[in-house]
């Protein structure tokens, strides 16, 4: 009897763990109807890089959500890019969070003339047309920082957006301080998508783990670990509402079907 208890109640501290937000915020339902542009619809073959003006244009062009990255410069810019560091997309032995957007500006994406966007030049050019799926990418605990310069553009901003982060933390700063505003865990396996974070980090975000701190109202999931157990009783239970990331492949359009899951998609008509 005291196993079957202590089993109980581990099961229960593990769904109260993995648990969403219950109360769903109004809009998420519409935002699950659209299929977001990975980085907007890039092609570098094509000469249009990922996280650009044009790729952007492109996407609302053809009636897609996008899905984008934003960092916070050293004086306070958000500054649309995926990576901190910009030797990757940029040539250049420059991080983000430690450049001031003068010196940022002169940069170009991939060898094109595009140049790293601000959000505010992603939100006139977008214009409300279709939704925004806003990864704010956390580096060296600025989620504080970061939360209030995004909180604070996003409410200028009369569009249809939500917010999602692999940090928890930051998820639980607009679930503490701006809970009006549609948010997402991003989770998965990591540390095979190449991530550098702990066994234990990588851990608690495929299992779901870090809901108890975040509450999101989606899972933005990885599509290859669908399978997991905590992934699934989150969806079977709770109702979980989910984007799959990212999808490149006919699997992952099947996979998002069966799951009645949002695409953020890559490369696929």
């Amino acid at each position: 009897m005291v196993i079957l208890i202590i089993i109980a109640a581990l099961l229960l501290v593990w769904l109260y763990m993995i648990m969403p937000r219950l109360r769903r915020p109004a809009g998420l339902e519409q935002l699950k109807k659209h299929r977001y542009a990975h980085r907007g619809l890039h092609n570098i073959q094509k000469g249009v890089p990922e996280n650009s003006l044009t790729a952007f244009r492109l996407a609302v062009e053809q009636g897609y959500g996008i899905e984008l990255d934003v960092h916070l410069s050293k004086d306070g810019k958000l500054v649309v890019e995926h990576d901190d560091t910009l030797m990757r997309t940029c040539g250049a032995e420059l991080t983000i969070e430690k450049t001031d957007w003068a010196a940022l500006q002169q940069l170009r994406l991939e060898g094109t003339e595009e140049r790293l966007p601000l959000l505010e030049e992603v939100f006139k050019l977008v214009d409300g047309k279709v939704p925004l799926l806003v990864e704010a990418k956390v580096v060296g605990g600025n989620w504080n920082q970061l939360g209030q310069a995004l909180n604070d553009a996003l409410s200028r901003y009369s569009g249809p957006y939500c917010v999602e982060s692999f940090d928890p933390r930051q998820i639980l700063w607009f679930r503490r301080n701006a809970p009006h505003v549609v948010r997402g865990q991003l989770a998965g396996n990591v540390r095979k998508e190449g991530s550098k974070v702990s066994s234990a980090i990588s851990f608690a975000l495929e299992n779901l783990l870090v809901n108890v701190l975040s509450r999101p109202d989606f899972i933005a999931y990885n599509y290859e670990s669908h399978r997991n157990l905590s992934f699934r009783l989150c969806r079977a239970l709770f109702g979980a509402p989910v984007f799959f990331w990212t999808v490149r492949s006919v699997e992952g359009q099947n996979l998002t079907a069966k799951y009645k899951a949002a695409p953020i998609f890559e490369k696929i008509d």
